[in-house]
């Protein structure tokens, strides 16, 4: 139904109980992927199967932003957000397609994608210097269906912070609320 459960190890109460997609109502979804900000933010993102995302704040049942159509309705098989930029992650869908999204361009989907050919994609992960605001690196490591990886090295701006990066992305996720 596309929920995602909240819960805790010490058996304490937590609101909200579960996490929900804005449309309100039974939705036949499953929820694929969940990656929480790295950089202290209570906030995550979830990708379901219809390739819709959903980018939720820990104390709110309903997403702050969602969207329908970021990968053309293919399932989101992988998301992660930047290890060294607080408003960037990126996104994979069952197409061997990765999206960038960064939210200080555009809140209204990925400002870039690239397909992954011609050897199939089956998992992502994103990797980088969180320690270091200027020189720092960042790449995806691919894994391929036929068992190769590969280390792309992404361009600088995925990588560097723009300047008050994690202040703005908080004025985002507050006036989005």
């Amino acid at each position: 139904m596309g929920f995602v459960g909240h819960g805790s190890r010490q058996d304490l109460r937590v609101f909200p109980r579960f996490f929900k997609p804005q449309q309100h109502g039974e939705r036949p979804v499953k929820v694929t992927a969940v990656d929480f900000s790295p950089f202290g933010e209570p906030a995550f993102l979830a990708g379901c199967c219809d390739g819709s995302i959903r980018l939720h704040q820990l104390a709110s049942e309903r997403p702050v932003l969602q969207w329908g159509l970021g990968t053309a309705g293919r399932a989101v098989t992988g998301l992660q957000w930047s290890p060294t930029r607080p408003a960037v992650f990126f996104v994979q869908d069952d197409t061997s397609c990765i999206y960038i999204w960064d939210l200080l361009k555009s809140d209204l989907g990925p400002v870039a994608k690239q397909p992954i050919s011609p050897d199939r994609l089956v998992a992502m992960a994103v990797v980088g210097e969180p320690e270091r605001t200027s020189g720092g690196f960042l790449a995806l490591v691919l894994a391929r269906a036929s068992g190769h990886m590969d280390v792309q090295f992404l361009k600088r701006k995925w990588a560097t912070p723009v300047a008050d990066e994690q202040r703005r992305l908080r004025l985002l996720l507050q006036k989005a609320l």
